[in-house]
This record gives C-alpha cells, structure tokens and sequence, in this order.
C-alpha cells in the first residue's frame, strides 16, 4: 500500500524542485509544529510550519513567526509554511518587510508566495566560498606553469650539456685521426732505427774477427749449420 505523504513531504518536494536536498526535519524545536532544514550545496534555508490547529491560536502563529525570524542569525534564509486555507491571516507586507519566504500547502501540492530574502552576512559567506572555488583552478594552472617552466629549464640545461659533450666528442675523434696518420711514419722509423742498429752490430762482429774469417763464405755456412 502506498504510503500517504506528509506535509513535511509536499513542502520538502516543492524546494527539491527548485534544487535544494532535504538535511533534516523536525529537529526536535518545541516551538514550533515541524521544521525542514535544505542546502543547495550553497545556502541552506529552513522552513518552519504551522499546522491547521496552530493556525486557530494567533497566539500560536506570532510565536512561530518570532521564532522563524531568530533563525536568520543561523541560516541563509528562512520561510514559513501555512496551510493554504489559512493564508489570509498573515501579513504578507510584515514578512517582506523582514525577509520571510512565505509558502502555502494543502494536500494536494505547496507553493511559493514569497521568496526568503538571503541573510547578508551569510551572503558574502557564499560569495567568499564562490571566488575561492574560481580561484583554485587559477592557483592550479599557476602552480602547473611554474612547474612547466622549471622543466624547461633543466631540459635547456641538458641540451646545452650535450651540446658541450658532442664538440669534445668531435674534438678527440680529431686527434684520433690525426694520430692514426702520423703512426705509419713513427713506425717507418722504428723499423730503419732497427736496421741501422742491426747492421752497425754485424760491423762491430765483423771488426772483433781475425782479417782470415772476414768475409769468408765458409764462415757464414758454418755458423748456419751451428
């Protein structure tokens, strides 16, 4: 069986349509009959509502108004709900006058006659909140900026260090080159000093034999053989 919705549900409806969610209801005030507490994630307003049978008592309706009224100091903005039948007995002026939303209900839906009027200091609570939600997306690209110019500039210094190391490079394959062609020559040389080194020693062999083994063929078969 469905279950029949209650005022609390027709009001908390009306201002869910408008973008509000519901943060709680009936926290437990003693004066008034209910009350609903709503955000939009911005502001939050609350709802005080007289029943029909507080309605009958004047009494009844000035005191819920004052304690509406003292919920400015706590929340972005405040409404009070009657009965749609009951409606003429508020003064609509007296609740512009003071920034009091006004809405009417029955059981068949509610609404909206005036809208509440934003407290505002709570007001330029939510502009603070606004600007600082715009300004850290700002903080974020400076940050990343900063960030991308510190990488910039390592990169920058990288590439000059490479750039270094590649004409050191250049300048050692240089004297490699340079090298590798002055070797044949060194080597030539090497070779000739051996030559000259060898022959001068035969000489030297030659001059500490007696004047009958110099030049004799005989000489040089036998010292093959040996």
């Amino acid at each position: 069986m469905r279950r029949r919705p209650t005022i609390e549900d027709i009001i908390s409806s009306l201002l869910i349509d408008e973008g509000f969610y519901e943060i709680s209801r009936n926290n437990g005030s003693m004066e008034v009959d209910s009350q609903l507490i709503l955000s939009d994630g911005k502001v939050e307003i609350a709802v005080n509502i007289l029943s029909e049978d507080s309605c009958n008592s004047r009494s009844m309706v000035h005191e819920t108004l004052i304690e509406t009224l003292k919920l400015q100091n706590k929340y972005d903005g405040v409404i009070l709900a009657v009965p749609r039948r009951y409606s003429k007995i508020i003064d609509e002026s007296v609740l512009v006058k003071y920034g009091v939303g006004l809405i009417i209900y029955d059981m068949m839906g509610a609404e909206e006659i005036i809208p509440p009027r934003l407290n505002n200091n709570r007001k330029e609570k939510v502009e603070d909140t606004r600007k600082n939600t715009q300004n850290t997306p700002i903080n974020e690209i400076a940050l990343l900026r900063s960030e991308v110019s510190r990488i910039t500039r390592i990169l920058e210094e990288m590439e000059a260090r490479l750039d270094r190391l590649e004409r050191e490079q250049r300048i050692l394959a240089s004297r490699i080159s340079e090298l590798e062609k002055t070797k044949p020559s060194i080597i030539g040389e090497e070779r000739i000093s051996q030559v000259v080194k060898s022959k001068a020693s035969t000489y030297s062999s030659e001059e500490a034999l007696p004047s009958y083994l110099r030049d004799n063929p005989w000489v040089d078969i036998l010292s093959k053989r040996a």
